[in-house]
């Protein structure tokens, strides 16, 4: 019997899950932190040790340069860090319910199977984004905090301006060769995180070994070879479709772990 989807379950399920998912949630936050800080602190070392230079050099008209583009740099290298804790995330979306328990617990939630996938999916992909942009504010207010133990010569700003900046850039661009690459990036994005979301279903915890083979051998790909525009629907018709597989296996993996758990 095919049972309607319904969005008063559905909400019930997502709430379930965002409470049940809360500690994971937290330490993935916290991990996210640390992260963004350990990008930040060396990043504009760098960028002080260029300022001295020129300090040293009486060239102070570099001032303002050198603390713009330490500014720009950061935010994109932390939007790079910030897709692959999105992949992250992903991966330990349905890692547990490999577990005995895990399993038989998700089996007796009074909902359908769409609704299950999609409640954790909407937590692990806008809410976990949510939370990557608020833990790279706190890494950022953070940074600025403890800065005066790196350097009392030159202090940057906070990032967060820019790095909003850089990640509008990424929705609304131009047309032209740049709007090429950005589409790029969007479907390379999107295919690690599908192939993520699969290998959590598949694999569990230990999936993001298989994704990092796969990213690597992307990347040698692209060394390799010369890729056109008309490539970039590839990505993007690849991460529909392991999405579609990473719910045909949640339908019915359970089912048979139900009886098949190994302790």
């Amino acid at each position: 019997m095919n049972i309607p989807f319904s969005f008063r379950r559905f909400w019930h399920v997502l709430l379930w899950t965002l409470a049940y998912q809360m500690r994971q949630l937290l330490t993935l936050f916290s991990a996210a932190v640390v992260a963004f800080i350990a990008v930040e602190i060396p990043e504009f070392v760098q960028a002080r040790n260029v300022y001295m230079y020129y300090r040293l050099s009486l060239h102070h008209e570099w001032h303002e340069t050198i603390v713009s583009d330490a500014l720009r740099h950061v935010s994109e290298v932390c939007l790079a860090v910030g897709a692959l804790l999105m992949c992250l995330g992903a991966v330990f979306a349905f890692y547990h319910l490999h577990r005995k328990n895990e399993g038989r617990r998700l089996l007796m939630l009074p909902a359908t199977n769409i609704e299950k996938f999609l409640a954790r999916w909407v937590v692990y992909v806008p809410v976990w984004f949510v939370l990557l942009l608020v833990a790279f504010m706190v890494a950022d207010v953070l940074r600025m905090a403890i800065w005066p133990a790196f350097s009392t010569e030159i202090t940057f700003p906070t990032a967060i301006l820019q790095f909003l900046f850089n990640l509008k850039q990424l929705v609304v661009w131009p047309s032209g060769l740049r709007s090429a690459a950005i589409l790029l990036l969007w479907g390379l994005f999107w295919f690690f995180h599908s192939l993520s979301l699969l290998s959590s279903v598949w694999i569990g915890r230990w999936g993001w070994v298989s994704v990092a083979v796969v990213f690597f051998a992307v990347i040698a790909l692209f060394i390799k070879a010369d890729y056109r525009g008309a490539d970039v629907a590839v990505f993007y018709l690849l991460a529909v479709a392991l999405t579609i597989v990473a719910y045909w296996l949640f339908c019915r993996f359970p089912k048979y772990k139900l009886f098949h758990f190994n302790d």
